[in-house]
């Protein structure tokens, strides 16, 4: 049973109605229900029995590239099966991510390790990152990276954002991904799983390039464009499969409050017990009201 008076609840359905206010305030907690459902852990053992990436994928991996995900449930089994598959590839992230998922991570690289290959995790605040990649390209390894896996806002000039428009809303997204696949002209090979009978396999969605010529600046914004237009597409008709609705406000990628205001504030408020204390939480603006 789900509390739906939590500030849990709350920010969720606020970053919602966000991207898709066309949702009615009354169905947010159907959603918020599914998506606790769908998203809760499970053992790793158990995914793989039910997870299929099929020997046709190999070919997209021919020569070396990113590799693309999304935080869209039991994404730590993808990794584990690519590894089975023969696929070698590193993992980019940022350190607070791995802070806060060490002993996840830490278990995900024991796992690949049984499959002959430990990847390297590269730390997106690494001084030596660019050349670090630019060595296991040289060696023929991918780089794998999630990219709703943003942690944390900065102010410095590596965390810039670039805007991209998503269902009705904006994300304000870091350039890395497409940053790196430029600089060495790596294509991004965005995977996203698909149900098929009663299992889950892996498929190639987008493979993103850099046209010749093409100026850095305009690929990243069609790269990320183009990645995240594969997500909306997937997640449109069951918005709870996106794992990041809980806590797109703290990664960054909101922007500014005002940037997706909405002029009808009706039924935006929702009581939520807060402090030891019933308040109301204004879902429109992300505000606390003391009553």
């Amino acid at each position: 049973m789900y509390t739906f008076n939590s500030l849990s609840f709350a920010l969720f359905s606020a970053n919602l109605h966000r991207y898709l206010p066309n949702i009615s305030w009354e169905q947010h907690q159907t959603i918020y229900r599914k998506w606790k459902n769908y998203h809760l852990e499970r053992p790793l053992s158990t995914l793989v029995e039910t997870r299929i990436v099929p020997a046709k994928l190999s070919k997209a991996f021919q020569s070396p590239c990113i590799i693309n995900l999304f935080h869209l449930s039991d994404h730590l089994v993808w990794p584990v099966l690519l590894a089975k598959n023969g696929v070698r590839f590193n993992v980019l992230l940022d350190r607070t991510v791995y802070v806060n998922a060490k002993v996840v991570l830490n278990q995900l690289l024991q796992e690949l390790s049984a499959y002959g290959h430990t990847p390297e995790l590269l730390f997106s605040d690494d001084k030596a990152l660019l050349l670090k990649i630019r060595s296991r390209k040289a060696c023929g390894q991918h780089l794998l990276c999630f990219a709703d896996g943003a942690s944390g806002a900065s102010s410095s000039k590596k965390d810039e954002r670039i805007p991209i428009t998503f269902f009705e809303g904006t994300l304000w997204l870091k350039k890395g991904i497409p940053f790196i696949s430029h600089l060495f002209e790596m294509p991004v090979v965005s995977l996203l799983p698909h149900t098929v009978g009663n299992m889950q396999q892996l498929e190639v969605n987008k493979t993103v390039s850099p046209a010749p010529n093409e100026f850095r600046e305009v690929y990243m914004q069609r790269c990320l464009h183009e990645l995240y237009d594969g997500l909306e597409k997937n997640i449109k008709k069951s918005p709870y499969l996106w794992e990041c609705w809980g806590y797109l406000h703290q990664n960054g990628v909101l922007g500014e409050i005002s940037d997706n205001q909405y002029v009808d504030g009706l039924g935006a408020d929702v009581q939520i017990f807060w402090q030891d204390k019933m308040i109301v939480f204004d879902r429109l603006n992300y505000a606390v009201k003391m009553e």
